[in-house]
């Protein structure tokens, strides 16, 4: 996996249907799932035929009323031998890793879903690489159940993904801004900030961007920073359908040398104990996803752009007033009211 220059440092059932020519789709649902613990994660993986192929659209199947979250990874081989049934994809001591999803614990994102976001379409022109001489040959999807099943009760949720065999002019990548560390308990407005060099040697066209919390994220945004310039890549609140929206800037590029900023605002004024950084519904995520396409054609990884969130922060590198003074607003976010009424928050 690749990992950015932190800025610190520089300062079971599955349907497969194909169509005829080159466009065909695969559905891989879980074949009767069951979560006998909260927080449970089941994998499910499917091998994917030798042609090199590009998948252009993503169909969820699946409810937040029973998923917590939804991931598709791609590996070289899954964790697995029988990986045509669910397994439990988190480790001995109950702790979730990358060699519980894929053997070599090299896993590459290609989607990622929550409380109940839509269907995602890339634009024309743009895929994911798979298969050929990628190293990807297999799919796994990954449920989160946050609670535990009542005796008796499976699932098959899923994923349709909409694949050709024909290469598009560019391929679609991804880079996950976000932070390790704990919040505070009593807290309405608590930042927690990262930033990164991107170094890649090929420019990239951000096209949309998730927000990923659990129940304290109030917003996060993301930022590239050009010559002291920051241009807004996205701004969204995490308790909001968390697909993957249009940038606020389209058209706008990264390039070597940009660097990459990313908050999230916390609001833990429920808690009465600091909350971890960690994999369960009560621990804390914070990550802001760039789904971004390029014109290179050699193989893309996921690359990654964490920091400390209790000691890293914003106004150690920069001016206050270079910094977007909406970066924690909810002003102008479709359904903000909804987000406000959830944490008890005034109109601003």
């Amino acid at each position: 996996m690749g990992t950015l220059v932190p800025f610190l440092a520089l300062l079971t059932l599955a349907q497969w249907t194909v169509d005829a020519g080159e466009d065909y789709t695969i559905t891989i649902r879980m074949d009767k799932a069951v979560s006998d613990r909260p927080d449970d994660l089941v994998c499910i993986g499917r091998k994917l035929e030798p042609d090199e192929s590009y998948i252009v659209e993503f169909t969820p199947h699946a409810s937040k009323a029973t998923v917590h979250h939804l991931m598709v990874y791609g590996c070289h081989l899954p964790a697995v031998s029988d990986f045509e049934d669910p397994w439990k994809c988190y480790d001995g001591d109950g702790t979730h890793s990358n060699h519980s999803v894929c053997g070599d614990g090299d896993r590459q994102i290609f989607f990622a879903w929550a409380l109940d976001a839509p269907e995602k379409t890339l634009p024309d022109g743009v895929g994911f690489r798979v298969a050929g001489d990628t190293g990807i040959n297999y799919l796994v999807i990954q449920l989160h159940y946050a609670k535990m099943f009542p005796e008796g009760v499976t699932d098959s949720s899923g994923v349709t993904l909409h694949m050709t065999k024909t290469r598009p002019p560019q391929q679609a990548g991804y880079i996950v801004v976000g932070t390790w560390g704990h919040i505070p308990p009593q807290m309405p407005d608590f930042h927690m900030e990262s930033m990164c060099l991107y170094e890649r040697n090929y420019t990239v066209y951000p096209i949309g961007y998730r927000t990923h919390a659990h129940n304290l994220g109030v917003v996060t945004s993301g930022y590239r920073i050009r010559d002291h310039q920051w241009t807004e890549i996205g701004r969204m609140s995490p308790q909001l359908p968390q697909t993957f929206y249009d940038v606020s800037n389209p058209g706008m590029d990264l390039e070597p040398g940009d660097l990459l900023a990313g908050r999230c605002t916390m609001n833990s004024m429920a808690r009465q104990d600091r909350t971890k950084i960690g994999p369960t519904n009560h621990d804390e995520m914070c990550n802001f996803y760039i789904m971004y396409s390029t014109y290179y054609q050699g193989h893309l990884v996921t690359d990654y752009c964490f920091q400390d969130g209790n000691s890293f922060h914003w106004s150690d590198n920069f001016a206050q007033e270079e910094i977007p003074p909406n970066a924690s607003a909810l002003n102008g976010i479709p359904g903000a009211d909804e987000v406000r009424e959830k944490f008890g928050l005034k109109p601003r």
